[in-house]
């Protein structure tokens, strides 16, 4: 006779997840539930290399209620600001400045 613990248990979806940070590529299975749905749109850290800031990224459908991710994180000592450079955002901040 199965219980409404184990029936929770078997309900969700499986996200065949792999770590991206350099190094690491540790591969895990991370259940998603309506509990820790959450995990989706936050950030945690990986299982293995503990590197916090991880978000989940799907690739693709396996099978039935599995899906392939990556946990990928930000890259370090990347400027965000701007995208072309950090030098035209100087040149744009010293003509409005010259300006008044």
């Amino acid at each position: 006779m199965e219980t409404s613990v184990e029936k929770n248990e078997k309900q969700g979806i499986i996200y065949r997840t792999v770590c991206q940070n350099p190094g690491c590529g540790h591969a895990f299975d991370l259940r998603i539930t309506p509990k820790n749905a959450g995990l989706l749109g936050g950030t945690m850290p990986c299982p293995r290399c503990h590197r916090r800031g991880g978000m989940i990224k799907p690739i693709g459908k396996i099978r039935d209620k599995t899906f392939a991710a990556k946990l990928v994180f930000r890259a370090m000592g990347v400027n965000y600001n701007g995208g072309a450079g950090a030098d035209e955002g100087d040149l744009v901040s010293e003509i409005g400045a010259s300006s008044y």
